[in-house]
């Protein structure tokens, strides 16, 4: 009865330092995999289309933290929904480091509340590294709409309900918002047109088959400037430094103001070691004095933020956002 008990102590005590042996060999291929990190192309999700402001700071980013890490960053965009298509592909990728995106006030803060299902958490299934930046959306109109401030156009509005249309990049997204709270803070009907390649949009608003639009001010206001749009307001309570002569639109509708963001990101569960390497090469990045001097040509505003900090400031804005979005009863489209 000894030995048969001796000889069953001792075959469960070789099985568990078998399994010890091969959990630990494990942790250390992984630890060794996060300390030679990236040792592969590493791939940028871009949550909207070519040509978009996320787009273009994303391709800037992209390339800039290419140069610090010393490997190639693949820039991959993954239009429609929204951005919950590149936020859902991002959050089943493995969380290895190699697949990361920028999360967008639209895609971690408004989507939660304005689609009735999305198939991932914008906490849980992320890793929040690093917020990157923020920036001001400007309300153009095209030439033909009979108004010049943001007085006449609310007049305008309120007597014409229902003809004016505003696009954006799709529901959800900050233009999306600005539009729903600009309704639902002075009561005027204007309806929201979205599209899933902003190019087409803006094409179509130059041409007068849509009336004006809520769009970033790096992307809007050359058409300004080339004289195609007329710029009303800017969604924030300080004037843009690259648009002094446009005055906010918080001036005439108090209390106005909307701020799309956006930060670096990846799925749940990556190594620490990872994630800070991440944090430092970001921070390399927004520290570089040329990145700083696009960036402001842009009219990004550079708002560096820590992992841990940023993800405590995803939770407010999903609360913040998702009040505007159910005070304005807007829905996914």
């Amino acid at each position: 009865m000894n030995k048969k008990s001796d000889f069953f102590t001792s075959t469960l005590r070789r099985r568990l330092g078998m399994i010890a042996l091969a959990l630990g060999s494990g942790f250390a291929s992984f630890a060794s995999q996060a300390q030679n990190y990236p040792n592969k192309p590493i791939k940028f999700i871009v949550p909207f289309s070519a040509g978009t402001t996320t787009d273009v700071i994303g391709r800037l980013y992209a390339q800039k933290l290419g140069e610090v890490l010393g490997q190639t960053v693949v820039v991959d965009n993954k239009a429609g929904a929204g951005g919950n298509i590149a936020a859902e592909y991002v959050a089943r990728a493995a969380p290895d480091g190699y697949t990361l995106t920028f999360s967008t006030s639209a895609t971690h803060a408004t989507n939660p509340a304005l689609y009735s299902q999305i198939s991932f958490d914008p906490i849980k299934d992320f890793t929040h590294i690093a917020l990157m930046v923020s920036a001001p959306n400007m309300l153009v109109v095209n030439q033909k709409i009979p108004v010049s401030n943001m007085a006449e156009l609310i007049a305008y509005a309120k007597a014409n309900p229902g003809k004016l249309t505003y696009i954006s990049a799709g529901s959800g997204t900050s233009p999306h918002m600005a539009g729903e709270l600009l309704k639902t803070m002075t009561g005027i009907d204007i309806q929201h047109v979205p599209y899933k390649n902003i190019t087409q949009g803006l094409t179509d608003l130059f041409a007068g088959e849509v009336s004006m639009t809520f769009y970033h001010v790096p992307v809007i206001y050359p058409h300004v400037k080339s004289g195609q749009l007329k710029a009303l307001g800017v969604a924030t309570a300080e004037r843009s430094p690259i648009a002094p002569e446009v005055p906010p639109i918080g001036e005439t509708v108090i209390g106005y103001e909307l701020r799309p963001w956006w930060g670096l990101s990846g799925p749940a569960g990556m190594p620490k070691d990872v994630v800070d390497k991440l944090y430092q090469a970001t921070t390399k990045v927004l520290n570089d004095p040329a990145v700083q001097k696009r960036f402001i040509e842009l009219g990004m505003i550079i708002t560096p933020m820590t992992h841990q900090a940023f993800n405590d400031f995803t939770v407010t804005e999903i609360v913040k956002w998702g009040k505007i979005v159910r005070e304005s009863g807007a829905k996914a489209n």
